[in-house]
């Protein structure tokens, strides 16, 4: 997938500059702002994503230790692992495409203009959100559906572990929504050549 260079935190500018130029950078406050919120939305989602894998680790511990020490039969932590591990890789994925570190081809990005590229990146964006969208309505779905449905051990009802995908792609398409926002009002600079190369997770250029 082809995506566009990820936000960029851009100085106020010095004293001395002319009036204009402070007037501009008085408008972008509100992005800023954007920014701030983007990026603590982020870092829960990254903190829970990590108390998440802690706990997945101790609780496959205590499975194994259960079954190879104790010679217990630990039913429950299949489940738990299960629940565990999705709602983490959901997580930490929405996390990820906050920074805009998922891999990306960027061949064709970069062998376009820069009109062209700019133009090129609000279609990716418009066309990742209404994947996201797809996705997080079939999610809520699902909820509804599994709702009487519940796990074998522990009789967790299915509702709770298909929330981890509305609660993912929920926040991917609020990030989504964030970054084209920042296209359109930050313009073309935004995606320009000596901006991706540290904003992208993979290049293919060469």
């Amino acid at each position: 997938m082809i995506q566009a260079c990820g936000p960029h935190r851009q100085p106020l500018p010095p004293e001395g500059l002319p009036v204009g130029r402070v007037a501009g950078s008085e408008a972008m406050r509100p992005m800023h702002a954007l920014d701030r919120l983007e990026t603590g939305v982020a870092r829960i989602l990254e903190a829970v994503a990590v108390v998440l894998m802690a706990v997945l680790v101790a609780v496959i511990a205590y499975s194994v230790f259960g079954r190879q020490v104790l010679k217990l039969s630990v039913a429950w932590s299949e489940e738990v692992a299960t629940a565990l591990l999705m709602w983490m890789i959901l997580l930490g994925a929405a996390a990820t495409w906050s920074k805009r570190r998922h891999i990306a081809i960027d061949v064709l990005l970069r062998r376009v203009g820069l009109k062209a590229r700019y133009a090129l990146s609000i279609a990716i964006e418009l066309g990742s959100m209404l994947l996201f969208a797809l996705i997080f309505v079939g999610g809520v779905e699902m909820m509804s559906v599994s709702a009487n449905n519940s796990t074998t051990a522990l009789g967790i009802s299915f509702t709770y572990l298909y929330l981890a995908i509305a609660v993912s792609l929920g926040a991917m398409l609020l990030f989504s929504s964030f970054h084209l926002l920042r296209l359109v009002v930050r313009g073309p600079a935004m995606v320009a050549l000596d901006r991706l190369e540290d904003e992208w997770t993979i290049s293919s250029s060469s």
